[in-house]
């Protein structure tokens, strides 16, 4: 359904340099400093996030720490601590449903809000009262920007009008000349490939992207997204499409110090577990696994295996121990190609179905399977009561910086039980 709105129907809220801010507010003898969060401590590292008062020195996320360091010599940083941020979201998420309604938890740090009734009359009145709310049951260091708009596209832009702690409100047909202002890659959807594709179309600012047709969008981005997002860009209100469940897979880059065969095997096992223990809670069954081997100099190696549908712990390992040692005997017969140091395992769980539906193979005849699946069923029951290294295939051993798979991921918030 498309319909254009005559109100502002949306709020997004975009928290301010989330991680860094909850270090701030977690840690005083941070705040008011640049601080940059990094994935784990090490010089050889980057920055996930750096705070208000490092971006003043230029400092940006994907920031190597020696760089940072000569920008600002006195920067601190601080190690993620993912667990921390997913609880602290969820105590966010209670405390701004208190004030209004959440539609959908965009990332770990946005959400977007349908305004009803008197919601829509009195919006800087609703944007002071969770500010409010916030800095009182979560801390001041932790503060956000809003944006009021017809829809989502136009509310998520807003919300990035005037960070931070901006509170931002286009009215309908009202919101163009603000709109004007902006680059392309500052519209949500438009990433460095659709910037260069539309400067090759010679589109080079957003008043110019406006005054296109819905045809022409939809040339240019090759699929129905291109007339979606005129509508949006127009203020028309449209019905988001549902996605579904692809996979479930983790990464992680190894700290120097871990970067031989034997702890990087160690943690692509962790991730493993991980994922798979991630499937089960989800009610999926996967065929396939994936693995990928990134080493120093940046060549990489990636295979799959592929069975039938499973969901057990057994079944995964075992399709590991097959592509780990295909990938190291490519690395002992080619070593200038496959240098012995791996800087990134990554792992995928994919070719995904719902264990219902499968459940009649699952429970054939094969008494090997049946056993793995009731094995694994009691290993989690274990697990879910007595936390993550009570029971599991092997030894579980946390690799340097802990969190062995529970990421915080664009789009994706992992559950508490994922730590």
């Amino acid at each position: 359904m498309i319909r254009l709105p005559v109100e502002i129907e949306r709020l997004y809220i975009d928290f301010d340099c989330f991680f860094a801010s909850v270090e701030q507010q977690l840690q005083p003898r941070l705040r008011q400093r640049p601080v940059g969060v990094l994935p784990f401590m090490s010089k050889t590292s980057c920055i996930i996030a750096p705070s208000r008062e490092a971006k003043q020195y230029g400092i940006k996320t994907g920031m190597r720490v020696k760089e940072a360091l000569k920008l600002c010599p006195e920067i601190k940083f601080a190690p993620a601590r993912h667990d921390v941020y997913v609880k602290l979201h969820h105590k966010i998420y209670q405390n701004i449903e208190n004030c209004v309604h959440i539609d959908q938890a965009c990332s770990i740090d946005e959400v977007v809000c349908t305004l009803l009734g008197r919601e829509r009359k009195n919006l800087k009145t609703l944007a002071y009262k969770i500010r409010k709310s916030l800095a009182d049951e979560i801390g001041s260091y932790i503060t956000c920007s809003m944006g009021f708009a017809p829809n989502y596209l136009l509310a998520k832009t807003a919300s990035d009008y005037d960070k931070p702690e901006g509170i931002v409100i286009w009215h309908p047909q009202q919101y163009e000349e603000q709109l004007y202002t902006l680059k392309l890659r500052d519209l949500p959807g438009i990433g460095r490939s659709m910037e260069r594709r539309l400067q090759i179309a010679n589109i080079h600012s957003v008043k110019k992207l406006y005054s296109l047709t819905r045809e022409n969008l939809r040339t240019l981005w090759g699929s129905i997204e291109g007339e979606r997002f005129w509508y949006g860009l127009h203020g028309y209100a449209i019905k988001s499409i549902a996605t579904s469940r692809r996979m479930f897979g983790h990464s992680r880059i190894l700290t120097p110090e871990n970067r031989n065969p034997q702890n990087a095997r160690n943690c692509a096992r962790l991730l493993t577990v991980k994922a798979a223990r991630r499937l089960r809670r989800s009610g999926f069954t996967a065929s396939s696994f994936g693995l990928g081997v990134r080493f120093e100099n940046k060549t990489k190696w990636y295979d799959e295996d592929h069975f039938a549908f499973a969901s057990d712990d057994h079944t995964f390992l075992n399709a590991l121990t097959t592509l780990w040692k295909s990938a190291m005997q490519n690395h002992d017969s080619d070593k200038n190609k496959y240098p012995h140091r791996i800087k990134q395992v990554s792992i995928a769980i994919y070719h995904l179905s719902n264990e219902k539906q499968i459940q009649t193979d699952l429970f054939s005849n094969d008494q090997t399977n049946i056993k793995w699946q009731r094995l694994t069923q009691t290993m989690d029951e274990i697990v879910n009561k007595y936390g993550n290294k009570a029971a599991s295939l092997g030894i579980w051993e946390d690799p340097p910086g802990g969190y062995a798979g529970a990421k915080i991921a664009f789009g994706r918030i992992p559950n508490l039980s994922d730590f």
